[in-house]
Formats: structure tokens, C-alpha cells, sequence
């Protein structure tokens, strides 16, 4: 699929799998899914892509964790 002039959004699915994707404009992408639906909005694709199952992933925590300060308890 592809290139296009703008970005677009999609949904590319087949049994048991739910893919979101943007295309930045002047991409190509292939796909081995049976299914590929187009969107020119992330929102209208999101909502599709929900509506198959599919679950946003978690955003990464990038605060640094604090270092355990306190001595080892002894066995």
C-alpha cells in the first residue's frame, strides 16, 4: 500500500490478530493479514481497531527508579 501524499491510519487483521499502524505520508507498508482497512484519521482507525479486539500498549514508565538504599537483611 502506498505511497501516499498524507498520513493514514490502519487496521489490518485476521484470525486471532488486531494490528494499528500509521503510514507516514510517502511510505509503503505489505502485510501478510487477509484484512487491511484504510482510515485518514487515528481516531476513526483506533475505534475500528478497538471494535476487533484490539488493546492499546501501555505507555513505558521512563522515570528513573529510585536505588534501594537500605542494607541487605542477611540469611
Amino acid at each position: 500500500m502506498g505511497p501516499f501524499d498524507i498520513d493514514k491510519w490502519f487496521v489490518c487483521h485476521g484470525p486471532e490478530v488486531v494490528h494499528f499502524a500509521k503510514l507516514d505520508a510517502g511510505c509503503v507498508m505489505s502485510t501478510g493479514q487477509p484484512n487491511c482497512e484504510e482510515f485518514d484519521d487515528e481516531v476513526s482507525g483506533l475505534t475500528r481497531a478497538k471494535e476487533l479486539g484490539y488493546v492499546e500498549p501501555e505507555e513505558p514508565n521512563l522515570e528513573p527508579e529510585e536505588p534501594n538504599l537500605e542494607p541487605e537483611e542477611e540469611l
